[in-house]
């Protein structure tokens, strides 16, 4: 359903770098639904869906039912649209070439607005720079069992491709090649033996690891069985239903979950003003990358230049939410790192520039502050 997202996502599957820290994930707020007319009650039913769809994304899958307010939103999904257009797409199916096809309908959803509906109301919201996903997958299939690796031919790739793609969670398949091969069996990942599974996955450097294993059971319906594996530690969760796609989507709302809960940053209206000092500036194209990068942190709702050096730029900025929070965003993104040093005036360089201000009153932070941060090359 989601075809904006779908190339990307193929691109990450099939692409093998050195790291794999995160990704930036395009068409985070366009979506494509199924429709029956361009009828305009069709088109609003439709909305409606996109919409929710777009905030599962965003918040979490348990974001519209822990906050009943969402819902009357949904009611007003058009206000909320920056572009939609209709197209054709045959239905895939036993019709054949004559098939009648079937109207898709695309949408671009206003991002500033949608951030700063969320922002309003202090909900959680997943940034378009998500952390990649190892998943090692093991499928029962008419009595055998293998491991899917990175083959676009089987039909179950694309079934893991496309829940992926509706969390718009950013994931590779490893490649099985001989390597992969000698380290994990397949009695590893179905029995979930989290140490040679961690092993292979080394080669890969991601931040997660998902192992998981889809099987048929009574009555033609499906299970699943998920492990993920982090820094954070292990957690397990499992999936049923009555077609594979439903136990498969079963394990990606439950990788999503978890990921929101880690790397999601908490709404705030209440902003503070701080200083920033940036190192490694040495050139307009730094300065210029600086500042479309501080643009698109959606956390800081405006800067400015106060100092301009050889090397390096002092800057005022408006944070909304903690200096934690934003630390994060530096941490998972890569663009800013700590250069080791703390934030200091020119006249009084035992002094923090990372004391907030909001209105006039002096507000206390943490010791450190915000450190100070250089441009990565």
């Amino acid at each position: 359903m989601i075809t904006g997202l779908a190339a990307l996502f193929m691109l990450v599957a099939m692409s093998q770098s050195v790291t794999h820290a995160a990704v930036q994930v395009e068409g985070l707020y366009e979506i494509e639904i199924p429709v029956a007319s361009q009828g305009r009650s069709e088109r609003k039913r439709a909305l409606r869906r996109g919409l929710a769809d777009i905030f599962t994304r965003l918040t979490g899958s348990q974001g519209l039912e822990q906050f009943g307010q969402m819902l009357n939103v949904l009611d007003r999904a058009a206000r909320y649209v920056e572009q939609y257009r209709y197209h054709k797409r045959a239905v895939t199916g036993t019709g054949g070439p004559g098939q009648k096809p079937e109207w898709m309908l695309w949408v671009r959803f206003n991002r500033k607005a949608i951030q700063k509906l969320l922002q309003d109301q202090e909900l959680p919201l997943w940034g378009s720079t998500r952390p990649e996903t190892l998943v090692w997958l093991a499928v029962e299939d008419k009595g055998e069992r293998y491991i899917l690796g990175n083959d676009t031919d089987n039909p179950y790739y694309h079934s893991i491709v496309t829940q992926a793609n509706r969390r718009a969670v950013p994931i590779l398949f490893p490649l099985m090649d001989l390597e992969d091969q000698q380290k994990v069996g397949v009695a590893d990942v179905w029995g979930e033996f989290t140490e040679p599974v961690r092993d292979a996955s080394i080669r890969y450097a991601t931040e997660n690891v998902l192992i998981g294993k889809i099987f048929p059971v009574q009555d033609g319906r499906w299970e699943s069985s998920w492990a993920l594996i982090s820094s954070a530690g292990e957690q397990y969760w499992s999936g049923q239903g009555e077609e594979i796609g439903q136990a498969i989507a079963a394990g990606f709302d439950g990788l999503a979950d978890i990921m929101i809960s880690r790397y999601a940053l908490k709404g705030s209206r209440q902003t503070a003003s701080y200083k920033l000092k940036i190192t490694h500036i040495d050139s307009l194209q730094d300065y210029a990358k600086t500042n479309r990068y501080l643009t698109s942190v959606s956390r800081i709702t405006r800067f400015q230049p106060d100092t301009i050096s050889q090397g390096y730029v002092l800057y005022s900025i408006d944070l909304r939410g903690t200096v934690d929070a934003l630390r994060q965003v530096f941490a998972l993104e890569q663009i800013l790192v700590p250069d080791g040093t703390h934030l200091l005036t020119s006249e009084d360089e035992k002094k923090p520039l990372a004391t907030p201000v909001i209105k006039d009153q002096v507000v206390p932070v943490t010791p450190a502050g915000i450190p100070g941060y250089r441009l990565k090359s």
